[in-house]
């Protein structure tokens, strides 16, 4: 075992959430040490909608809520707008809908008090026609629907920006590190025992241990003997590689639950499930009928969805706040931050429950909390303080495409993952080759975040540049993407092919339940290709 470090905090969790508390604590002269078990973003922060959104369905019994996630959504559109983007609702309304178009318009009317807090635009209502001119996709049997405004984000950059700019602070910042054990004196948490990827032991001391692992919360908590409550849910969405509606499509599922098919810049995400979860938390499988589930929901509105063929699912467990109540997703989305000082755990703070658009907020509260323990005064920088990358309004990406010679759609992913650092990117990088033509990253890219952003593995390139994010799922791209990833980080030709390997075989469970007649047929084909990476007679299972 190494020898413990001294650190003023250590942050268990490397989620949005901890993320920005890292960051926070940080920018304010605090030595942090960030601990998380997985990859950055790998939980509940990139298994979301990719939004920051303010929540209008939360106006029937949540104002507070609203209004916090609209105004903290203001201030990362703010300091993160290169990651942004504007994402644009139609709320169809049917007959005998339990909301007509006046009702819809007067809860729209009422979202839009909020919406100049996150920079977006007031709604407008359509008649029938011109919603079905605006999106031909809807059903013919709407009466009319209403616009609403909200904002895309890709959560994994998000969550690494913010690590980022905490190691670029002073903090340090440790992914695929697991804590085994609290270390305690008496009634007061002093610091932490974690083993690392290698499998060495480590300890650090702290004046202060902040839990911010979300739906693993109580498990931390736990090892300080106290309890944090949780009532966790399971929600899953489906990926369509592509764009298949001109605008994102606000739906109801059977029981009334509110769907989303969120049109992003590259892709559609459909979602989401909202159920009670007792599993295991490391290991959340997607099952055919929360798919049918979905797919039904959203059919009603635009009849077309089964023409289309999903490539994977996504699925995590939110950690909402105890609560007894008759649905899932009528549960606040409020947070809480816990001082267990009173519970024999002096030193030792928990955040726990809250959404991803209030991240920034949660992390200020928590990093307030931390430094009245320390006795530390410093005030919260983090609303106007740019993240990594948007120091400055980036180039045009033709601009970029032309000065590196690379494709212009393949610059525009590069600028909104690192803004005006994007050439220095390539740059460090040496190359523009493009490593996939369906999911245009340059190898460069992969280079540097071999070498500068922590990725260890197959799957943690898939959340920081995007590789086998594309239509072909990894099939034609993933064996180059191992060569160039260990090219930098030294593995030998077997640990290459066993990374490949392990990375099919893990997106496999994502990909299986979506699997159509095309979608077995490529399925086929792809495990063609890597007959001689999966085995004769051990092919994804």
């Amino acid at each position: 075992m190494s020898a413990a470090s001294p650190y003023d905090v250590v942050v268990i969790g490397g989620g949005v959430t901890g993320a920005g508390i890292a960051r926070d604590l940080s920018l304010r002269g605090v030595s942090v040490l960030l601990l998380e078990k997985g990859d950055w973003g790998a939980g509940t922060s990139g298994a979301s909608s990719w939004m920051i959104h303010g929540g209008p369905r939360y106006l029937e019994f949540d104002w507070d809520t609203t209004r916090m996630s609209t105004q903290d959504a203001g201030y990362i559109v703010t300091i993160a707008r290169n990651l942004v983007s504007r994402v644009l609702f139609l709320i169809p309304v049917f007959p005998h809908d339990k909301n007509n178009i006046e009702r819809m318009e007067t809860a729209m009317e009422v979202y839009d008090r909020f919406q100049p807090l996150k920079h977006a635009h007031p709604h407008r209502r359509l008649t029938a026609a011109e919603a079905r001119q605006a999106e031909p996709g809807l059903s013919p049997d709407i009466l009319g629907a209403v616009t609403m405004e909200e904002w895309g984000v890709d959560p994994h950059r998000l969550v690494f920006a913010n690590v980022e700019d905490a190691m670029a602070h002073g903090a340090r910042a440790l992914n695929h590190t697991r804590v085994t054990e609290l270390i305690r004196d008496g009634g007061k948490v002093i610091g932490v025992r974690y083993r690392g990827s290698d499998g060495t032991t480590s300890e650090a001391r702290a004046r202060v241990v902040v839990n911010a692992s979300g739906p693993w919360s109580p498990e931390v908590a736990a090892m300080a003997g106290v309890e944090v409550q949780l009532r966790p849910a399971k929600g899953i969405h489906l990926v369509y590689p592509h764009r298949i509606s001109n605008f994102s499509i606000s739906a109801e599922s059977v029981d009334g639950r509110d769907l989303l098919m969120v049109a992003h810049a590259g892709f559609t995400l459909l979602g989401t499930t909202d159920d009670d979860f007792y599993g295991d938390l490391d290991s959340v499988d997607v099952v055919e009928d929360e798919v049918d589930y979905l797919i039904q929901g959203i059919e009603r509105v635009f009849p077309s969805i089964r023409d289309y063929r999903p490539v994977r699912t996504t699925t995590g467990v939110r950690p909402t706040l105890f609560k007894w109540r008759h649905y899932e997703d009528e549960l606040s989305r409020r947070y809480e931050v816990i001082d267990h000082s009173g519970k024999g755990a002096d030193g030792f703070i928990s955040i726990a429950g809250g959404k991803l658009s209030m991240y920034r907020l949660m992390a200020e509260e928590t990093s307030d909390a931390v430094c009245r323990k320390l006795g530390h005064q410093a005030r919260c920088t983090t609303s106007s303080r740019p993240l990594p990358g948007n120091e400055a309004e980036p180039e045009p990406a033709t601009a970029l495409a032309a000065r590196c010679g690379i494709p212009a759609l393949a610059a525009m992913k590069l600028l909104t993952r690192h803004g005006t650092n994007s050439e220095k990117v390539l740059d460090e990088g040496g190359t523009s080759r493009i490593l996939c033509r369906c999911e245009p990253v340059t190898e460069g890219e992969l280079i540097y975040a071999a070498r500068h952003e922590q990725v260890r593995t197959l799957a943690d390139a898939f959340r920081r540049v995007g590789i086998a994010a594309g239509p072909c799922a990894g099939a034609a791209c993933i064996l180059r993407a191992s060569e160039v990833i260990g090219r930098e980080l030294g593995w030998s030709a077997t640990e290459r092919f066993e990374a490949a390997r392990d990375f099919v075989r893990g997106s496999w469970l994502g990909r299986a339940p979506v699997l159509g007649h095309a979608g077995w047929a490529q399925e086929e084909l792809a495990q063609g290709a890597l007959r001689g990476l999966m085995g004769s007679d051990d092919g994804a299972r």
